[in-house]
């Protein structure tokens, strides 16, 4: 699933290039289609970049990330009338942690109607941890709406979720689980500096090194949980995206040492930087 934060600002910890320029969001999205993805990540939060993918939509599966705090419908009718489509295939709550029980289950009622008429495909949240993709599962539940697409964290460091139950009763019903954030923002892929000078991520340099590219390690890891049906990556040049669609036709799918997973949540939580 290709990403789009960058297509909008400056995102990324390791991003030296900053917003990218209309040049380089053509290319990258034909070289998207050239390599056969199919699936787009995006949101009204990325700044312009619903605007930017507008021209690539159509021939994508687009899901969009809205806040469940204001007008759901408009903000997502908004979002599907900017994509210049006529539906996008999933909405995903993305501040879901901030919502009060309240606001969650009228969001969800909300994206239920959309689904009715026809808007929206797919909903669901993106969420960070167990506590609220349990309980995003009750309200959706409650409210009788299926909780058909879920986006998390996951990477070599970030292990919290590995063996998650709920995770994998969703995917095995047929759910999409998107799994982000497999290379922390670039710093997995980084060889120092900042936070990639930190002793959880040297660990991780010197356990492949010699193995596999750290790119490699990153995919095949995703890959290797049993749960995930989807992974989102982002690229700020299409060479980038190139040696990322090349790896993660190569990598050897797997798990990597659970000795990798950091404690430390000021590292693996992006929330805190």
């Amino acid at each position: 699933m290709l990403g789009t934060a960058q297509w909008g600002h400056a995102y990324g910890a390791t991003n030296t290039v900053g917003r990218l320029s209309d040049e380089e969001v053509a290319s990258i999205a034909a070289l998207a289609h050239e390599a056969g993805v199919t699936d787009v990540d995006t949101a009204r939060a990325y700044g312009d970049a619903e605007q930017r993918l507008k021209p690539f939509a159509s021939q994508l599966s687009v899901t969009t990330k809205i806040s469940g705090a204001g007008d759901v419908s408009g903000h997502v009718l908004d979002s599907i009338a900017v994509l210049g489509l006529d539906s996008v295939t999933a909405v995903l709550i993305h501040d879901w942690d901030e919502l009060d029980s309240d606001r969650q289950a009228e969001s969800a009622l909300a994206l239920s109607q959309l689904i009715d008429r026809g808007a929206v495909s797919r909903a669901g949240v993106s969420v960070y941890d167990v506590a609220d993709l349990e309980a995003a599962a009750d309200v959706f539940g409650t409210a009788n709406v299926p909780l058909q697409e879920v986006q998390v964290p996951a990477n070599v460091l970030d292990r919290r979720l590995d063996e998650s139950g709920a995770l994998a009763d969703l995917s095995a019903s047929g759910a999409h689980v998107v799994v982000r954030s497999v290379f922390l923002q670039g710093i997995l892929l980084s060889p120092g500096g900042g936070l990639a000078d930190h002793p959880d991520v040297v660990n991780f340099r010197d356990c492949i090194d010699g193995r596999s590219s750290a790119l490699e390690a990153c995919l095949g890891h995703a890959q290797g949980l049993p749960w995930v049906t989807h992974v989102v990556v982002g690229a700020t040049s299409a060479r980038e995206l190139a040696e990322i669609v090349s790896a993660w036709q190569s990598c050897s799918p797997g798990w990597l040492e659970a000795s990798l997973a950091s404690s430390d949540v000021d590292l693996i939580d992006p929330r805190r930087w």
